[in-house]
């Protein structure tokens, strides 16, 4: 079978590590390919035997009519190469390449699957919401990531729900852990790490450190912030190839975002043995997380919650390590054999 992929970019996202880890599974025994929008290189390893098509359609628009310029360039573009390429099936991740790619997938005639990897709020925009409600059905099947999140899609047929997979190998469920308490994302507002920041600092125990791993543009503000609380236990580390090194050394994950898709991050930490404590946001984190079983699920953006449960993970070595080994199970729910497994079964209603 020839799959073919399309996605704005493969840049240090989420939703870019969930398509690079199908797209590497689906290569052990299919023809791939990967569009993006963007030229840019993907951050993510891929299979040698992934033809990655790059673009570079990602030209700014700087009001409503070179919005639609560019919008019908791109989709010129898009069924050109899917006529070209010839694929069994289009998978496109993400809601504006959604769009554009399945209208692109009916004028060539091709066979699309869209999945959204984002919550269906999370633009806040009415027009966009309209295109969502006219163009998605056209589609062949409708993936998204949580059962909460499908609720909003009542207007689609095909509807699935998956998981995002994790593919993490050769790890040593006994290896040392450190007394550091770890958060993972971009450095913008959604991920609320400022109430994560200020939360810590409230924090009386000197030899736990917080890290945070990721970039973005709200880093000088996070950075002021860490600064003005006088917290010399806090640390920024940017984007990191190796997050798998974070995950292996940290004791406790916390998820302080406002909102999410599905938290890969939070299966990730999970799967290495860390003792979680996320928000429940939506959406994601109520479905992975059994409060007090495999890691501590509290009222989304409530900080003194947020202090008082990394709080007791740190008091409280015994819970740690129980949730710990609960957390660790994740790796069986969320294995990339099985998620892409359900991906097949999907992809085969499509194209039979």
């Amino acid at each position: 079978m020839k799959i073919l992929f399309v996605i704005s970019s493969l840049s240090s996202g989420g939703a870019e590590r969930v398509m690079s880890i199908l797209a590497n599974e689906f290569a052990k025994s299919n023809e791939v390919a990967i569009v993006t929008l963007s030229k840019s290189e993907s951050f993510y390893n891929l299979d040698r035997s992934i033809k990655h098509i790059k673009l570079d359609l990602l030209k700014s628009s700087n009001n409503i009519l070179e919005t639609i310029i560019n919008s019908l360039n791109r989709l010129r573009v898009l069924v050109k190469v899917f006529k070209r390429e010839n694929p069994d099936v289009v998978i496109s991740f993400m809601t504006h390449t959604n769009i554009l790619a399945t209208i692109a997938a009916k004028i060539s005639n091709k066979k699309i699957i869209i999945s959204e990897r984002i919550a269906y709020d999370y633009y806040g925009s009415k027009i966009l919401n309209t295109f969502r409600k006219f163009i998605y059905p056209l589609s062949d099947a409708f993936i998204t990531q949580t059962q909460a999140d499908l609720k909003n899609y009542i207007f689609l047929k095909n509807s699935y729900v998956i998981y995002n997979p994790i593919e993490i190998k050769n790890f040593d469920i006994n290896i040392k852990k450190e007394n550091i308490v770890l958060g993972v994302g971009r450095l913008d507002k959604q991920k609320g790490f400022d109430l994560l920041i200020r939360a810590f600092c409230k924090i009386k125990d000197s030899n736990w450190k917080l890290v945070i791993a990721g970039e973005g543009d709200e880093r000088d503000r996070l950075e002021r912030l860490i600064k003005e609380l006088k917290a010399t236990n806090i640390e920024l580390i940017g984007r990191t190839k190796d997050i798998f090194k974070w995950y292996k050394k940290a004791s406790i994950f916390a998820l302080s975002s406002n909102k999410e898709g599905f938290p890969n991050v939070l299966i990730e930490a999970m799967t290495f043995g860390c003792a979680v404590v996320s928000f429940d946001c939506p959406y994601g984190p109520g479905e992975i997380i059994q409060n007090g079983v495999n890691g501590l699920l509290i009222e989304n953006q409530n900080e003194e919650s947020l202090k008082e449960a990394i709080e007791l993970l740190i008091k409280d070595k015994e819970l740690r390590e129980k949730l710990s080994l609960e957390a660790i199970k994740a790796k069986e729910r969320y294995s990339i054999e099985k998620i892409a497994n359900e991906w097949y079964r999907v992809i085969e209603g499509v194209v039979k």
